[in-house]
């Protein structure tokens, strides 16, 4: 199944995971295939990753709200969950990471995005934002503590309140990338920056990476009944409802 979801190429010891599942929607069979191979690639010296997308305009539009429109309570709740776990996987993932970004990574992808070490963006159509506050739910706080490490105060507050996707220049100067290139010249971009990354003696990257995010992943890891209770709460609101429901039916139209 992952094969089917998840290109997966290596050259000069940098691994590329191409997702390839239509538009990149996250669901089951798409997260499963990613913490698989994060995993599996974790547990073989955690070589450095790159993760990119097949899809000419999405890097990933966040969860697949066609799925979750008219899901139960238990349902959200356990895909929320997973989701967070992925998340918890990518950015606890021993290596160094790189997000090669040529579309939109929109909610959930630019979670996924941030979660990476190193952040390259095509210049041009993409954007890269959060909207869950425009949809209606809070951003998870699994996800809210991964931003708080990465970014600064004003750029945490400019992503998940505006709600607005950002250019890849807006991206830059806020530091949600570290750098931008040219539609054609993004896959030579984030080859070279992540070749720099692996390039860093292994066992110290691997310490350095530990000490200065393992409490963020702990954190990250502690079960959170309160949090989890209060964006279900919001998801079910019956105006939540409605805009998930919109977006859904404009996505299968």
């Amino acid at each position: 199944m992952a094969d089917a979801l998840l290109r997966h190429e290596e050259n000069k010891g940098v691994h590329r995971l191409t997702m390839k599942h239509g538009p990149n929607a996250l669901d089951r069979p798409l997260m499963d295939a990613l913490r698989s191979e994060l995993r599996r690639l974790a547990g073989s010296g955690a070589p450095a990753v790159i993760l990119a997308s097949a899809h000419p305009t999405l890097f990933c539009p966040g969860w697949d709200l066609k799925l979750l429109a008219n899901a139960p309570r238990e349902d959200v709740a356990t895909f929320l969950e997973d989701f967070n776990t992925l998340l918890l996987d990518l950015f606890s993932y021993p290596g160094p990471t790189g997000a090669e970004v040529g579309g939109h990574a929109v909610a959930a992808g630019c979670q996924l995005t941030i979660a990476c070490d190193v952040r390259v963006m095509a210049a041009g159509r993409p954007r890269l934002g959060l909207s869950e506050l425009t949809l209606g739910v809070p951003v998870p706080g699994a996800s809210l503590r991964m931003l708080r490490s990465r970014l600064s105060s004003p750029a945490v507050d400019d992503l998940v309140f505006r709600g607005e996707g950002c250019t890849a220049g807006r991206a830059r100067e806020l530091g949600l990338v570290h750098r931008t290139a040219p539609p054609e010249e993004l896959v030579g971009a984030t080859t070279h920056e992540m070749a720099r990354l692996a390039g860093r003696p292994r066992r110290a990257f691997v310490e350095t990476k530990r000490l200065l995010l393992s409490s963020v992943w702990q954190a990250m890891g502690e079960p959170s009944p309160t949090e989890d209770q209060a964006f279900l709460d919001c998801w079910f609101e019956a105006e939540t409802h409605e805009r998930i429901a919109g977006v859904s039916s404009r996505l299968r139209s």
